[in-house]
């Protein structure tokens, strides 16, 4: 026979024994990530929790708006017109008194009923651009 055949190669056990080593690690790591991971009691109300009864949030990306939003904060109530521009351009109201939920460089997050959310949709799949409108408070 040839000598090659004939060694035991001893590698082989210590890396099994490695292999079952770090196995028993990452099952440790998982059972101590699912016990420290906090609950969602702990990480405060979501979205859905905060909106009024029959009420959505819904999102307005700032490339539907024709004009800049005014400066908003959380529980500010908007208007939204309607606008297409063009040879026969008129302007249309689409929704009112919307409740800000916020604001960022996306757009403008809206707490809406189920015609405010349809009216929105509606204008936009025509074309038209909205314009918010903010409500005074007097």
């Amino acid at each position: 026979m040839l000598p090659a055949l004939t060694i035991r190669r001893r590698w082989v056990r210590p890396r099994r024994e490695l292999l079952a080593i770090c196995s028993a690690v990452l099952a440790l790591a998982a059972v101590a990530a699912q016990i420290t991971t906090p609950t969602t009691a702990a990480t405060g109300a979501s979205l859905a929790d905060e909106l009024r009864p029959s009420s959505w949030a819904m999102l307005v990306p700032t490339a539907w708006l024709a004009a800049p939003v005014p400066r908003v904060r959380r529980g500010d109530a908007l208007d939204l017109l309607g606008i297409r521009s063009g040879d026969k351009a008129y302007a249309v109201p689409v929704a009112y008194g919307v409740a800000v939920l916020a604001v960022d460089e996306r757009g403008l997050l809206l707490e809406v009923d189920e015609n405010d959310a349809s009216a929105i949709a509606t204008a936009r799949g025509g074309g038209m651009l909205l314009v918010p409108l903010l409500r005074s408070t007097r």
